[in-house]
């Protein structure tokens, strides 16, 4: 997954670009476009960086079709100098009490029943989180890739363990991998 490269003379603006994609069982990417970005150089240099992307191939099952619709965010800063403009919501959502999480999970499933819980806002937030310091190069994809699926394996067990403690906090359910890094 090569890196978004920050597009020369952008006179050290910082912002992101979110994509969609289509990934297919043979590790290839498709259909790539941009959802929304604050700059059209960030938006060209996603798209660059996405159409070079390859994955682990699978076979098709009814859990994982031939082809799959993915979202991915960018973030860019000059000079691989990444700040993290997650920090704060992602402190505010672990920090959050069991008894928020249980009613954002239980607004989410009315809402977006066909949508998996990692879609979630929470979710999403701390998965984002956990990738973006592979852009800055501070972390290697690998050990990014062991946290977010730490952090994935665990989100039935997490939303379980809420339910049963709501006076409990989301951080405490969380893997030690990702509980470092945040």
């Amino acid at each position: 997954m090569p890196k978004p490269v920050y597009p020369e003379g952008m006179s050290n603006l910082r912002g992101h670009a979110r994509i969609s994609l289509n990934l297919h069982n043979d590790g290839s990417v498709s259909d790539v476009k941009v959802l929304n970005a604050t700059h059209p150089a960030f938006a060209e240099a996603a798209i660059n960086a996405a159409k070079l992307w390859r994955f682990k191939p699978w076979t098709p099952s009814a859990d994982m079709p031939a082809i799959i619709d993915a979202n991915n965010d960018m973030i860019f800063a000059p000079q691989n100098d990444i700040t993290i403009p997650f920090q704060k919501p992602v402190t505010a959502v672990v920090s959050q009490t069991c008894r928020a999480l249980n009613d954002e999970v239980a607004q989410w499933r009315h809402d977006q029943p066909s949508r998996p819980l990692s879609a979630m806002r929470s979710f999403a937030l701390v998965h984002a989180y956990l990738v973006l310091p592979v852009l800055s190069g501070s972390i290697e994809y690998p050990a990014s890739l062991s946290a977010t699926d730490d952090f994935d394996n665990v989100l039935p067990e997490i939303v379980r363990k809420c339910r049963s403690q709501p006076k409990g906090r989301f951080i405490d359910h969380l893997p030690e991998t990702v509980r470092v890094r945040l």
